[in-house]
């Protein structure tokens, strides 16, 4: 039977009673992914998963995309991004410190993720722990003009944390290769989100990738986006989690932002972070058929 209980801080849930081995049928598929859509983060522990079940789990939840650093992805499988501080012949095995600012994940991409779901496999004894805000709470206590002033607002969003574009920084963005530097292209996002499965309006992405607003001057754009961005980043929007090995955990990209903690690389077994991530675009499969709730 499956039992949820509340994370530590504003929001989210540790589901309780689930295998993730055995989520094959689309009904346990549905009952875990209805948890997962109303309350933004879940968090399963001791979960014992071998490279294909995560791969069929994570493709539950949408349609899976390979990341855009194409250097940090596991080998053999383009759609696992490495989260890791350890490193082999002098080269990072995945992303450590690329990830260390509030952001909303690849919405500088179109189609944007609609969700990410990661497999701890090794913890750092110091810890490591992923910091969430709940965007729907956020936007909900808006004023109401603020929210008539922002509802059909696009915004501009590339690769990069436009708090610190410094590649040397910790809590910049993640190092680009110079290909990679390249693809980098300015996509447009709504400023306003109504959530692809039920209906609700969520902030989106004003922290992290967004670099303006189109149609506004750049100083007032910033200057809204940062406004926003300070909004949603109050300790009563707040839940985070610690990974412990074996855990599961999956965040609505829709409806949160995000930031990792700045880990220095792995100099022995005790202190090494190791993590698969998984993005997904798109609705989960079950729910295609179907018309999105009213708000």
């Amino acid at each position: 039977m499956i039992r949820t209980k509340p994370l530590d801080g504003a929001f989210g849930v540790e589901v309780e009673g689930v295998n993730l081995r055995d989520i094959r049928e689309p009904e346990s598929a549905r009952a875990l992914l209805k948890i997962f859509h109303e309350h933004k983060v879940i968090r399963l522990r001791n979960q014992d998963l071998s490279f294909d079940d995560f791969d069929r789990v994570t493709k539950a939840f949408g349609d899976q995309r390979p990341h855009f650093l194409d250097h940090l992805r596991l080998r053999g499988h383009p759609a696992i991004l490495m989260l890791s501080n350890v490193f082999e012949d002098g080269r990072p095995l995945g992303v450590y410190e690329g990830a260390a600012f509030w952001h909303t994940d690849v919405a500088y991409e179109d189609p944007p993720n609609s969700s990410t779901i990661v497999y701890a496999l090794e913890k750092p004894a110091g810890g490591c722990p992923t910091e969430f805000m709940d965007c729907v709470a956020a936007y909900d206590d808006l004023p109401q003009a603020m929210k008539e002033k922002i509802d059909d607002l696009k915004v501009v969003h590339h690769y990069g944390n436009r708090w610190d574009m410094d590649e040397n920084s910790p809590t910049s963005a993640e190092r680009l290769t110079e290909d990679q530097k390249k693809r980098v292209s300015n996509v447009i996002m709504p400023l306003v989100r109504r959530h692809h499965v039920n209906g609700r309006k969520a902030l989106y992405g004003c922290a992290g990738s967004s670099f303006g607003i189109v149609g506004w001057p750049e100083d007032e754009a910033i200057a809204l986006l940062d406004e926003l961005a300070h909004h949603c980043i109050q300790d009563k929007y707040h839940s985070q989690i610690d990974y412990e090995i074996g855990d599961v955990a999956a965040w609505d990209t829709f409806q949160t932002l995000h930031k990792a903690q700045v880990q220095k690389p792995a100099t022995d077994q005790t202190d090494r972070r190791v993590l698969w991530r998984v993005s997904v675009t798109g609705k989960p499969p079950i729910y295609r058929e179907e018309t999105p709730a009213a708000a």
